[in-house]
């Protein structure tokens, strides 16, 4: 096996590359996935850096293949970097450090190096992932395998990250195959095949570059195809049976534990074979080769399993025509269970997670469960379905919890719905001299509307009519509603230098008692152009919905300096999602102002953020799926005194962010006339 990752002086630093090649090479030799052999000295099987060779190169593949050979092995081999094909040619031409465009012998023809590699004696086949740009380039010529020393009797499958006219970004194919081989792939069997299910997986996890696959397979004398790792979601049980991977892991571990006896599970675990084992472990007699302390450990995992198994076929009659992967995504989010709790078999594996690792020491063993269907009948706002689970609970004796979960969602619902929109779209070039303030969620068929003037045209005079338009709302709602949600929108100018939620409103910070959240006043602006640009986020927005990888696309200083490259890349669609800046630019105001008329979440750290090992991108990838939410309570932690000293944390993170709530509360700006206050709202 042999990963590299080179960097080209001619065409820029790839900020990422380093993080993916190891990333890579990580699952790729896990004994777990992979199971490739990982070698280390000069020529290891992981070649990383900015000053490589073509010799470098070229040398590693050729003692990776003898290596393969040698164990009468299949070349697993991925090339990361630059890449470019001459004009009026389609060949892909690998860069390293000293590779220009205009010299093919300063690079490396990747068609040529994967035909040699192929037809070497002894080598069982070739799996190459090509992580460049022009990636589809790299298939070499079939003619010249099926003329080789082995009279083509080889296989190879190459995986690209982009067709052969377009650019690869932000090492996307490398970070989305480590993500797909550590998931592994639902339903693919014992093994991830370099096959059109794993391009389709794939496929999915990456936006705005076209994967494709090249596969050559001229060999008679081989039982199974090239299978690039084990697949970590195809555990017996999970097809036929009743049992997910998680209830597996658990009932596993305790049967180990209780017999010494090397006693087995069958495959797949049926409701019958649940049944038996249970009878086997009330009935069984301990003998001096089983532990004790675990046999009541067996039966609890096994009654667990069986009435998850039982909540799985509740949950598919009563809401058969509400479910989808989106209604229980938001139900784990509302329901606080984390994001790994969604397993191979999605409802499945929450409802294990539920019942067997959400349970707290101190809690009734069916709360977190508990919690998971109240969300699910509050998503799907229908009284029967609510009623139908509250049965359950009540089977279980945990109706007490039920109703306490759907009378914190049914309030948290309300709370979302109700917010304040201050806007400081008046400031043109500084402070404004007065802000305009909607109250949402009322019941109102138009938002409620006032505009407040400031004291002065400066933050102390903005942060007083601010507080001023809180006082206003707060009079207009009955009690007990109380207001928790602000949005903030502002112009580029101040959204660079200013945090609303450190605006001291009152006795108090305005993120004290508030979850702020900044928007960008530029999609309230009634201009010709913003039908398009809203419209242009949803669409975005939609997408993203789907990815199952974080889609951000992270831009370095190089990507930034560059600034007419920059704008052909958000003029052709391809900063269309979640942008987030690797650094804080010095000339922030300046890149705000180019990226958010296009990107519809843009991400950045504060100016004195602390530096540490995973950056920006690490806290991001851990806490996306709380995200914006997560971001006020970030912010409270970040004040408190447990912070200082601490490591980069989520509150060193700043985002503008436009949900699909928030550009519904702008539609109306996209189609209104301009005209004088009295007829606006």
């Amino acid at each position: 096996m042999l990963v590299v990752g080179a960097q080209c002086r001619s065409m820029g630093t790839l900020t990422r590359l380093e993080e993916a090649a190891r990333e890579l090479h990580t699952v790729l030799t896990d004994p777990a996935r992979g199971g490739c052999a990982h070698r280390t000295g000069e020529r290891g099987s992981l070649l990383v850096g900015a000053e490589l060779t073509p010799e470098d190169v070229v040398t590693s593949v050729r003692e990776a293949a003898l290596r393969a050979r040698a164990d009468n092995a299949v070349l697993v081999m991925a090339l990361l970097g630059h890449g470019f094909t001459p004009p009026q040619q389609s060949e892909l031409y690998y860069m390293v450090a000293g590779s220009t465009t205009g010299s093919t012998l300063s690079a490396l023809n990747v068609g040529q190096l994967l035909a040699e590699a192929v037809d070497e004696p002894g080598v069982e086949g070739v799996i190459a992932l090509i992580d460049t740009c022009h990636a589809t380039g790299a298939m070499p010529d079939a003619r010249r395998i099926a003329g080789g020393v082995k009279a083509g009797r080889t296989r190879l499958s190459v995986v690209t990250a982009a067709a052969a006219d377009q650019a690869a970004r932000g090492m996307r194919l490398s970070f989305a195959l480590a993500d797909v081989l550590r998931d592994g792939i639902a339903g693919a069997g014992p093994a991830v095949y370099a096959d059109a299910r794993l391009t389709e997986a794939l496929r999915e996890r990456i936006v705005g570059q076209v994967v494709g696959r090249f596969d050559y397979d001229n060999d008679p004398f081989t039982a199974e195809g090239l299978w690039l790792a084990r697949n970590v979601r195809s555990t017996p049980g999970t097809a036929g049976g009743v049992v997910g991977p998680l209830g597996l892991q658990d009932l596993a571990e305790a049967v180990a534990m209780w017999r010494g006896d090397g006693l087995r599970l069958p495959a797949p675990l049926t409701l019958a074979a649940l049944g038996e084992l249970d009878a086997f472990a009330r009935e069984a007699e301990v003998d001096g080769s089983a532990d004790p302390r675990w046999h009541g450990r067996v039966r609890q995992v096994v009654a667990t399993l069986l009435r998850c198994a039982g909540t799985v076929d509740l949950l598919t009659t009563v809401l058969a025509s509400v479910l989808t992967s989106d209604v229980l995504r938001e139900a784990r989010r509302l329901s606080g269970l984390p994001a790994e709790a969604e397993g191979a078999e999605l409802l499945r594996g929450l409802v294990e997670y539920a019942a067997l690792r959400a349970p707290g020491a101190d809690e009734p063993p069916w709360k977190a469960s508990a919690r998971f269907l109240a969300a699910l009948a509050q998503v799907s706002g229908s009284d029967d379905v609510a009623a139908r689970l509250r049965a359950w609970a009540r089977d279980l004796g945990a109706v007490t919890e039920f109703n306490d979960a759907l009378a914190e969602f049914a309030r948290r619902r309300q709370e979302g719905e109700l917010r304040l929109v201050v806007s400081l779209a008046g400031a043109l070039t500084d402070w404004p001299e007065e802000v305009d303030a909607w109250l949402v969620g009322t019941g109102e068929p138009l938002p409620v509307h006032r505009r407040f003037a400031c004291a002065s045209p400066d933050r102390a005079g903005t942060c007083r009519a601010i507080g001023t338009a809180l006082a206003w709302a707060r009079a207009l709602l009955p009690a007990p509603a109380t207001l928790v949600h602000v949005d903030i929108a502002a112009p580029a100018h101040l959204l660079a230098r200013w945090r609303p939620e450190e605006s001291k409103v009152g006795l108090r910070l305005l993120g004290v008692n508030h979850d702020v959240v900044v928007r960008w006043s530029g999609r309230m602006d009634p201009a010709d152009e913003s039908a398009e640009m809203n419209d242009a986020a949803r669409k975005a927005l939609r997408s993203m919905a789907g990815c199952t990888t974080v889609p951000v696309e992270w831009l370095g200083a190089a990507v930034l300096g560059d600034h007419e490259a920059l704008e052909r890349g958000l003029s052709t669609g391809r900063y269309d999602t979640v942008v987030g800046l690797d650094h804080h630019p010095d000339a922030l105001q300046d890149v705000l102002e180019q990226l958010l008329p296009y990107a519809p979440i843009i991400l950045w750290p504060r100016q004195d953020a602390r530096p540490s090992d995973d950056g920006l991108a690490g806290l991001v990838r851990q806490h996306w799926q709380s995200l914006p939410h997560g971001l006020p309570a970030a912010y409270r932690n970040r004040w408190s005194e447990q912070h200082e000293g601490c490591v980069a944390c989520l509150g060193d993170v700043r985002a503008i962010w436009h949900d699909e709530p928030w550009l519904e509360f702008c539609r109306p700006f996209e189609q209104r006339v301009v005209a004088g206050p009295e007829e606006e709202w």
